[in-house]
């Protein structure tokens, strides 16, 4: 779990270190990094991919500007919308504001309550719960020209190279789209092992495939009746691939 601490009161940032460790030792969350900021654009030069795993506490008032705490949450969460986020703030009256940012924020704290350790406590609580809920599914994070992109694994059918760019990818997804990615195959097979290179020119995902023809070296996704090939070299790694899978498999 990554936290992100917007504050530029050196003390109030102290405190919440402590309480977020208190509240992993209290939770027994096995990973949490704590990165404090006390300006916004160290912080957005900081955002990591999207991901479940990014929380960030953010304080309305920044150095002056009462509003750069609702600005940098509508900058987080356009970059990352899995991330959750949570002001901690003296300017309750901001509260309704929040809405207007599209920030999609957890909670608003009001730092003159005495209940703050309490309150971040329950949040974790609900993180952590969601965190074991979403876990089944199986996230890919991809590098775009835009950012990153968080796709699901069961919306993926293969990637194969950018003919017009010898530094991207192209994924094709189940709902007929094709995204330009900004890494190669080779890039995307070291870094995610649930892949399998059937062919030079396909990275496929293994959990789509329901058919696959012996006599001509191709392959059929489930929901697709295109045949894609398969190098004859790599039949046996394929096989070792798909014979776990709980899907049933056709052989022809």
């Amino acid at each position: 779990m990554n936290v992100f601490i917007l504050e530029d009161k050196w003390i109030e940032q102290r405190y919440l270190e402590q309480t977020l460790h208190k509240i992993r030792a209290d939770l027994e969350i096995p990973k949490m990094t704590i990165l404090p900021f006390t300006d916004v654009d160290s912080m957005m030069a900081k955002l990591p991919e999207p991901s479940i795993d990014n929380v960030f506490l953010l304080d309305i008032e920044i150095n002056g500007n009462k509003k750069a705490g609702l600005q940098a949450s509508q900058q987080i969460r356009q970059h990352d919308a899995f991330a959750t986020i949570i002001f901690i703030t003296v300017h309750d009256e901001f509260l309704p504001t929040t809405y207007k940012f599209k920030s999609e924020a957890l909670d608003f704290i009001a730092k003159d309550h005495n209940d703050i350790t309490a309150k971040l406590k329950d949040d974790f609580i609900f993180i952590t719960k969601k965190q074991r809920h979403q876990q089944p599914v199986q996230w890919l994070t991809l590098k775009t020209s835009a950012g990153y992109l968080k796709e699901d694994l069961s919306n993926i059918y293969y990637f194969e190279p950018n003919p017009a760019n010898s530094h991207q990818s192209l994924l094709h997804t189940t709902d007929n789209q094709v995204l330009t990615i900004n890494v190669t195959l080779n890039e995307l097979e070291n870094e995610f092992p649930v892949l399998f290179r059937a062919h030079r020119h396909y990275l496929i995902n293994p959990l789509k495939v329901v058919s696959v023809n012996l006599k001509h070296h191709t392959l059929r996704f489930r929901g697709n009746d295109q045949d894609y090939p398969f190098s004859r070299l790599r039949t046996k790694r394929l096989f070792a691939q798909l014979k776990n899978l709980e899907s049933p498999l056709k052989i022809i």
